[in-house]
């Protein structure tokens, strides 16, 4: 008898469900504030293709969450499964880069360069970011690709099947793309450690040293420097976690991918939790989010009569 580790249909609508909608209401809103942000706000470039890719990105990964959730209770036909966790994948890994290539952004934004190399990569980093963001999502691409076309492809020469009844992987494809994903997953999580941690040291130091001299404990940009900073680290501590199970998961599925997660029900409940709370984050740590949405809160107050106009 084989012990398969799933979730079932009704437990995964339940938990799955909510956090796609709140990820999704978050995600408009913030649209909203990217596309109308606040007085005296403003959002430069490479900053504003991140944040609205990001967006973009996580919209996509709930909007076809709901659609796993929908199909869960029918008939669908396998290709549209994979393709569905595909998309998830695709989309919610694509987020590790594009918070990694932002924490790039504010460490050479923040944190003085003495190196020749150093301010060559602040003169450029717009040309910088975009290179590397279009080099890393095709890398993703090509995995997920790859990864998809295992399962869609078995191998000609064998005919064998699992316990279960289904046709094996087709290894070649599958140990390829586990590689590609192994690579593309490993360099962002170390990008954000390394990054942000450095960056708040910085500012650490400097806050310090600024309230021994004058008593005060820095300007409003630092504090709202140290904001996004902290807020950095708490979505990289969210993302290690999900990174190692993702890696786990390539690493351990061309074995035991009918009896571990099959319908992906459970991959998919994480990554929508962790990019909940991913978004949450942003929309702490990003002034454009923040103000806007005060702002309206503020109107909403005054419309019920909650302040004084």
């Amino acid at each position: 008898m084989v012990q398969v580790i799933a979730m079932e249909n009704l437990l995964f609508a339940v938990v799955c469900t909510p956090f796609c909608v709140g990820a999704l209401v978050l995600n408009v809103v913030f649209v909203l504030c990217l596309w109308r942000p606040a007085a005296g706000v403003s959002i430069r470039q490479p900053l504003f293709l991140l944040l609205a890719a990001l967006l973009g990105n996580s919209t996509v990964q709930q909007a076809i969450a709901l659609i796993s959730v929908a199909l869960c209770f029918s008939a669908p036909p396998d290709w549209l499964l994979v393709a569905n966790v595909a998309i998830v994948f695709q989309t919610y890994c694509s987020n590790f880069s594009l918070n990694a290539w932002i924490s790039i952004f504010y460490y050479v934004k923040i944190v003085p360069q003495h190196s020749d190399v150093f301010a060559w990569i602040k003169k450029n980093i717009k040309a910088i970011v975009y290179a590397g963001f279009l080099f890393d999502q095709t890398l993703l691409l090509a995995a997920l690709s790859i990864g998809t076309a295992s399962y869609l492809t078995p191998e000609t020469r064998s005919n064998e099947t699992t316990s279960l009844g289904k046709t094996v992987l087709n290894n070649s494809l599958y140990e390829a793309a586990t590689r590609m994903f192994m690579m593309y997953l490993i360099c962002p999580s170390c990008t954000l450690a390394i990054s942000w941690g450095r960056t708040f040291f910085y500012l650490r130091r400097h806050i310090r040293r600024m309230e021994q001299t004058t008593g005060s404990s820095g300007h409003r940009q630092q504090k709202n420097h140290m904001r996004v900073t902290v807020m950095g680290i708490v979505q990289t501590v969210l993302f290690i976690p999900t990174s190692l199970y993702a890696m786990t998961m390539a690493v351990l599925f061309s074995t035991l991918y009918e009896t571990l997660d099959s319908d992906k029900h459970i991959t998919i409940t994480i990554t929508s939790i962790s990019n909940l709370a991913n978004i949450f984050c942003l929309g702490f740590s990003q002034n454009v989010f923040r103000t806007r949405v005060i702002a309206w809160v503020q109107r909403v107050r005054r419309a019920f009569g909650l302040v004084e106009s």
